[in-house]
């Protein structure tokens, strides 16, 4: 008979740290960098682990750092030089710098959006996200009117409370 485990990111993060492999693990997003792709405290990803050798350009992938909400960071891969890594999140300007690829904990495998699930490695979902990768000079760009939108519905929402 299988025992089914239940971890949670702590754990699973603390079993890959160790050099353990850790099973698949689901966790809900919390925050904004890989927006438009993943929306925070909305969307689910699940997390398998990785080797090092095994991590293309275009995968998401975890990683610690010393982020703004967070100590560990869920960005796509952009760049790959040898035993190094560059990565950015979608919805950013810059990215994160070269890191080793020994860094990274594990990659997304599934997307859970809504009622859609997007498997990471299906070859069409790679070549849309290949394509906002290069469009990565003008993606603020692209992303303004979005972040106007969310600005103008939070000033409502903050209205709407107090009056």
């Amino acid at each position: 008979m299988t025992q089914r485990v239940s971890l949670s990111i702590e754990q699973w993060i603390a079993l890959r740290e160790g050099g353990t492999e850790a099973p698949p693990i689901w966790f809900t997003v919390v925050g904004g960098s890989m927006h438009p792709l993943i929306r925070v405290n909305r969307d689910k990803v699940m997390l398998v682990s990785v080797e090092p050798e095994d991590i293309k350009v275009g995968d998401i992938v975890l990683f610690p750092g010393h982020f703004r909400t967070a100590n560990y960071c869920l960005h796509r891969v952009y760049k790959l030089d040898g035993d190094r890594v560059q990565t950015f999140g979608d919805g950013l300007p810059k990215s994160d710098g070269w890191f080793p690829r020994s860094r990274i904990l594990g990659k997304a495998k599934l997307i859970k959006r809504g009622k859609i699930t997007i498997d990471c490695d299906d070859p069409k979902w790679r070549k849309r996200a290949a394509r906002w990768v290069r469009l990565w000079r003008i993606r603020p760009l692209l992303m303004l009117p979005h972040r106007v939108i969310g600005k103008i519905e939070r000033e409502w929402k903050k209205t709407k409370a107090h009056g």
